[in-house]
C-alpha cells in the first residue's frame, strides 16, 4: 500500500486526492494503476494553480487549490451518488472548491486555454453549483487511455 502522505506533485498528496469529508468510514485506497492517473491529473492541477496565481492573485502570494473530491472507490462513489462511469473511479477527475461563481469561471477559462496552448485534450470541465456552494469538476484521461478525451465544457446546477 502507498503511504497517504506520498506527494503526487509538489502541492498535492495522495491523502488530499483520496479523502472524503462526508464519508470517512468508506475504504478509499486507489489501486496502483490509478495512482498514475492521479499524478497526470495533479500535473495539470499544478499548472492551473500556477496560472491562477500569476493572473488573478494580485497580492502575489501562493493561493492554493482546494480539492473536494479526487479518486473515489466504487463504494465511495455509490455513497456520494456519483455516476457509475465517473472519471473519479479511475483517478482522472477532481472537484475543485471555488469561493464563488466567478472563480469557477476563471478556473475553467484557464484550463481550456492551458490545454489549447499545449495542443492537448481534456475530458470534462463542469462548473457546478448546489445552494451557495460552487466547485469545478475537472477530468483529463491519459493520452494512452482507451476512452478518448471529449473536450466537454458545461454547467450544472444541482437543486437542493
Amino acid at each position: 500500500m502507498i503511504d497517504p502522505e506520498t506527494k503526487l506533485t509538489p502541492h498535492f498528496t495522495l491523502r488530499e486526492m483520496t479523502h472524503s469529508r462526508n464519508h470517512p468510514e468508506v475504504y478509499n485506497v486507489p489501486p496502483i494503476e490509478v495512482v498514475d492517473n492521479l499524478v497526470n491529473l495533479c500535473v495539470w492541477l499544478e499548472h492551473l494553480r500556477e496560472d491562477y496565481n500569476r493572473v488573478y492573485n494580485e497580492e502575489g502570494g501562493d493561493y492554493p487549490l482546494t480539492i473536494n473530491s479526487g479518486y473515489r472507490s466504487p463504494m465511495l462513489n455509490r455513497a456520494v451518488g456519483g455516476s457509475k462511469d465517473s472519471n473519479h473511479l479511475t483517478g482522472c477527475a477532481a472537484d475543485i472548491r471555488c469561493v464563488n461563481g466567478e472563480q469557477c469561471i476563471r478556473y475553467a477559462c484557464l484550463l481550456v486555454n492551458m490545454f489549447i496552448k499545449a495542443g492537448k485534450d481534456w475530458d470534462e470541465i463542469i462548473l457546478e453549483k448546489r445552494g451557495l456552494r460552487f466547485w469545478l469538476h475537472f477530468a483529463v484521461r491519459p493520452e494512452n487511455s482507451k476512452q478518448k478525451n471529449r473536450r466537454k465544457v458545461s454547467m450544472q446546477y444541482i437543486s437542493l
